[in-house]
């Protein structure tokens, strides 16, 4: 049952202790200034591409405007589409009123587009909330340690 010898404890050495470092870093004010023109600038092209995307495109109101209207179409189309004679239902299914919940559903879903093209009509006018800023932050502008 003999085995190996159990291993030596380690031996820790343990610096002698320094006093602590400072280290100061300065970033010149210039250095933010750059950097505060250089977001102005990045911030104006920004703007500039959004206008340009508004015009091409629409604004988000318009956008909006105009996905309710197709909404408003599609339903007034849907509703024009099915079935309306009374005479014909019951010569061609034997039911006079088999579409009736139907049309009720396609009416009323009609008339909450309706509602919700007329509001979107009224946020035409609205020009969305631009990023840019129109000065530099004091951040920018004023030292730190004056």
């Amino acid at each position: 049952m003999g085995g190996k010898p159990a291993p030596s404890a380690p031996t820790v050495v343990m610096p002698a202790p320094t006093a602590p470092q400072t280290y100061v870093s300065t970033t010149p004010l210039q250095s933010y200034r750059d950097l505060g023109e250089q977001l102005q600038r990045i911030q104006q092209e920004t703007a500039k591409i959004t206008e340009q995307r508004y015009r091409e495109v629409g604004t988000p109101a318009e956008l909006g405007a105009r996905a309710a209207a197709r909404r408003q179409t599609e339903l007034a189309a849907y509703l024009a589409s099915l079935p309306s004679g009374d005479k014909y239902l019951t010569q061609t299914t034997g039911k006079s009123e088999q579409y009736k919940p139907v049309k009720e559903a396609t009416e009323k879903s009609l008339t909450e587009a309706q509602k919700e093209y007329a509001e979107a009509l009224k946020k035409i006018g609205e020009i969305p909330t631009t990023t840019v800023t129109k000065d530099l932050p004091d951040l920018y502008t004023k030292s730190v340690y004056s």
